[in-house]
């Protein structure tokens, strides 16, 4: 067995900063968020020319996003991911969650969608933090000694559906189903984790398809983008006109890409260029090599982010590493998934790249829990 190993509460952030923070992790996190603004601008400066006239009008906005996502990812550092172990914190941040969800379904819709809180100059989306809540009640909950050693485990668990599920069904009425399929992921990855019996989630998993099935076929949009990915060429100017798009300007990357700012898709010809489609601009532009580069950087956040939850100390620090690593590349795999048309189109933006305040600085704060986790592991060491 893994010995238990006592640390202090919190690792303060000093001049030895690299002392306590794994360097490939960190490294891959700003790596990436550079990479995003780099091309967050190449990728929206026609739009915004001609739009807002300015060329820099999103790189601004993306630039103002990571500075206080780089606020927060610090402050996680300073505070130590143990102050995170606390009811009024863990039930504080489902409470404000869930209330700006209800705010936002009551608020009048933002592009056909109730998603977002519209601030002046800006619009924040809950369901970001949302996937946030989740993971930190989880870990928290899960990580009780009592939990999983009662005899009755529906019981035990019941409070984990309730509450996911109170989550996950405000989300789906501001009809975000990509958000849900995020959350419902990492959940299961969490929960398997901790020890739950696998019969529990997969019974719960099957349970929720019915539903999830409702949902696709339910609404006309989601029926258009389920045939478009099963034919998109039958449609290339209509349904299909996205994917076809995107794959389009992927394949025109080659092997060393078009060169910097020279993406034609990204010329009104690719829908959410700047947003969900990001991933086709760069392609494009860098193409083979500059996309295994950005794909690597995901991995050493997938390697480091598990390796931080193996040698976490406590089984708190252990689940919230695997939550939020789940959470940062599930969502980055699935949105490749959806530029290549190997799943059917959802709004899922990817971390760290994609222009969208709310996802970026949420996927900051979410890395700043997972490198203190790691501070942690090497703070521990004799």
């Amino acid at each position: 067995m893994k010995p238990t190993l006592t640390v202090p509460k919190t690792v303060p952030i000093s001049r030895n900063f690299a002392t306590f923070v794994d360097p490939w992790l960190f490294a891959a996190t700003i790596a990436l968020v550079l990479c995003g603004l780099v091309m967050v601008y190449s990728a929206s400066a026609t739009l915004g020319r001609e739009n807002y006239q300015s060329q820099f009008h999103f790189l601004v906005r993306q630039v103002v996003a990571a500075l206080i996502g780089g606020g927060l990812l610090l402050g996680s550092l300073w505070l130590g991911y143990s102050r995170l172990e606390r009811p009024w914190v863990v039930y504080g941040l489902l409470g404000v969650t869930a209330g700006l969800l209800v705010l936002a379904l009551c608020l009048p819709p933002v592009r056909g969608t109730h998603r977002f809180i519209r601030l002046p100059g800006v619009m924040f989306q809950p369901s970001e933090l949302a996937k946030l809540a989740l993971v930190l009640f989880l870990a928290f909950f899960l990580s009780r000694k009592d939990v999983l050693a009662r005899r009755d485990p529906f019981r035990a668990l019941l409070p984990v559906a309730v509450v996911g599920g109170l989550l996950m069904g405000l989300v789906f009425l501001g009809r975000d189903l990509g958000t849900i399929l995020m959350m419902g992921g990492t959940a299961f990855a969490m929960l398997v984790v901790a020890g739950v019996p696998l019969r529990y989630p997969a019974v719960a998993g099957a349970l929720c398809s019915p539903l999830l099935l409702y949902a696709l076929l339910k609404e006309p949009y989601r029926r258009a983008r389920l045939l478009a990915f099963l034919d998109p060429w039958k449609a290339p100017r209509e349904e299909g006109f996205q994917i076809v798009q995107s794959l389009m300007a992927v394949g025109s990357g080659g092997v060393s890409g078009v060169g910097f700012a020279q993406s034609r898709q990204k010329l009104f010809y690719l829908p959410e260029a700047h947003t969900d489609f990001i991933f086709s601009v760069i392609a494009e532009e860098i193409g083979l090599i500059g996309s295994l580069m950005l794909i690597t950087l995901f991995g050493v956040i997938a390697v480091r982010g598990l390796r931080a939850a193996y040698l976490a100390p406590d089984d708190f620090g252990k689940l919230l590493a695997v939550g939020v690593t789940v959470l940062l590349v599930g969502q980055a795999l699935f949105n490749l998934s959806v530029v290549l048309s190997l799943v059917p189109a959802k709004g899922i933006p990817l971390p760290f790249i994609s222009y969208g305040g709310s996802s970026l600085m949420m996927s900051l704060l979410a890395a700043g829990w997972l490198l203190s986790v790691s501070q942690r592991n090497l703070s521990a060491r004799p």
